[in-house]
């Protein structure tokens, strides 16, 4: 059978060399095999149609002096190869879900139908229409394309929850195995005051005279709003994480002073540079501290770890089901 098989796709496999080594458009290609999935086969013209305007672009690349000939007929030979493997991929499932019996309603693909044109035409049928005139596609294609899409969504959904149970004994596993990812570094709840060059005529009075009002005991949320150059209407309030500043978010110069500060303590004048050699200043405020620590396991944690966990198992009951569909089927490939 292997042996017939091949025989009868010769003329394909030179038909391919010589599209893959032109580049035709979709228009002029042969409409050959590019590759045969036990008995059906998979046309150039299904790969195409999903790498025609990168080709387009890859043209207009070379054209322009941006990639040679032979780098673009590599990376149109490597995505036409990856579309072609998914293509294979899609015709396996398929016929999987035939060989299984399975036979979905007409009904689920109506409303699939429906939820796409209301998603991507605002619910006008005349727009798809025109668009699949325009694509060289008729609304023919188009529902074979949303029906069989729509069928491995559901199969790979089917698959993934047959085999996948996710117990208390991995998610801790897990936890145990990755508990660097729960560390919560030193934080600090903080204000600034930020003096910009040129912000008052007497840069270094002004700074001075903000830090004695500071050091006087005067509110630091009251002399941001009037003096700071940084989120003044926030009273000087760091900008992210209502409030909450990692070390990684500062200046090191500030974060090494700032994560020396107690709550209700302020810095001194800090001089730094700008980036035309400017000094500017400024003076820090610590409202609330917290220390590093590992975030428990609590149910929100253990919620979250097990969608990573049934996301990891899913991935690895899909490989292993399409690879036993390929061990199982007749493939030959032709590009």
């Amino acid at each position: 059978m292997v042996k017939s098989m091949r025989k009868a796709f010769v003329i394909a496999m030179m038909a391919v060399g010589t599209w893959i080594g032109e580049g035709w458009s979709q228009n002029s290609i042969p409409n050959g095999v590019a590759a045969v999935v036990n008995s059906e086969a998979i046309t150039l013209r299904d790969v195409l149609a999903q790498t025609q305007m990168e080709e387009d672009d890859l043209k207009n690349q070379q054209a322009n002096g941006k990639i040679t000939n032979d780098e673009r007929k590599e990376r149109i030979r490597a995505r036409r190869n990856t579309v072609l493997d998914s293509l294979i991929e899609t015709k396996l499932i398929l016929q999987d879900y035939k060989k299984k019996g399975y036979n979905f309603p007409d009904y689920y693909f109506d409303r699939e139908e429906r939820q796409k044109i209301r998603d991507q035409f605002g619910g006008d049928r005349q727009a798809l229409v025109k668009t699949l005139e325009e694509r060289g596609q008729t609304l023919a294609d188009w529902k074979k394309y949303v029906r069989e899409t729509f069928i491995v969504q559901q199969m790979r959904i089917i698959n993934a929850k047959r085999y996948i149970t996710i117990s208390p004994h991995m998610i801790e596993a897990y936890y145990q195995q990755h508990v660097r990812d729960f560390l919560k570094p030193d934080r600090v709840k903080m204000r600034m005051i930020y003096l910009a060059p040129g912000s008052s005529e007497n840069l270094d009075a002004t700074a001075k005279e903000v830090l004695s009002q500071v050091e006087s005991g005067a509110d630091f949320a009251d002399l941001a709003k009037k003096y700071s150059d940084y989120n003044r209407s926030g009273g000087g309030l760091f900008q992210d994480n209502n409030g909450w500043a990692e070390r990684e978010g500062l200046k090191d110069e500030l974060a090494d002073v700032v994560f020396q500060l107690k709550p209700g303590q302020s810095s001194g004048l800090i001089s730094l540079p700008t980036v035309d050699g400017r000094p500017a200043y400024y003076i820090l405020n610590v409202e609330e501290v917290s220390k590093a620590a590992v975030i428990p396991l609590d149910r929100v944690v253990r919620d979250q770890l097990e969608n990573t966990l049934q996301a990891i198992e899913s991935e690895k009951v899909q490989k292993d089901w399409i690879g036993r569909l390929k061990r199982d089927a007749y493939i030959e490939k032709f590009l």
